[in-house]
């Protein structure tokens, strides 16, 4: 996971993958497709207009500290951990209308703000045209599907995918 995005070998995915019963939002370089309840039309990066995640959740370092250890002392207190991840909300605006689409968080319990403003630069990127999502999957390929990058990593990942010049050299 890097940002709000979610790579694997399958591709990328707006939040976390759909699962069995989800739903999801999953990124391709030709545009982007609604997985799961009631899936939509894949819509090309030419149409959509504009993507933002307005509710993901958002911590600082203490806040996400704090909770990631209030979850642990509960679940090994028997009160068991969270069973569901946050939800999040992927409003789509394309040419011709509007659409909202429910995914999961990637991130437990919660982003970090930087994170999510990168994440939405990347995802202009994507609208213009000016980059795209095999960006992700290229970088998860060289660091192997094991990598698990803590915030500051991921928050310098998505920097780095920014800036085409970091890229190059």
């Amino acid at each position: 996971m890097v940002g709000l995005f979610w790579i694997d070998r399958d591709g990328c995915w707006l939040g976390a993958p759909p699962g069995k019963k989800g739903t999801g939002v999953r990124l391709t370089d030709e545009g982007l497709e609604a997985v799961g309840v009631s899936p939509a039309d894949p819509l090309e990066w030419t149409r959509v207009e504009r993507v933002v995640v307005p509710d993901a959740p958002v911590r600082s370092a203490f806040r996400r500290g704090l909770s990631t250890a209030v979850s642990v002392a509960t679940a090994a207190a028997g009160f068991g951990g969270p069973d569901v991840p946050p939800q999040m909300t992927v409003e789509v605006t394309y040419a011709g209308g509007a659409g909202e689409h429910a995914v999961s968080s990637a991130a437990w319990p919660a982003y970090t703000e930087r994170e999510v403003a990168l994440s939405h630069r990347l995802l202009e990127r994507f609208v213009t045209g000016e980059l795209s999502p095999s960006l992700l999957t290229d970088w998860w390929r060289s660091v192997g599907p094991d990598a698990d990058p803590r915030p500051a990593e991921r928050e310098a990942v998505l920097e780095w995918l920014l800036d085409p010049g970091d890229r190059q050299a």
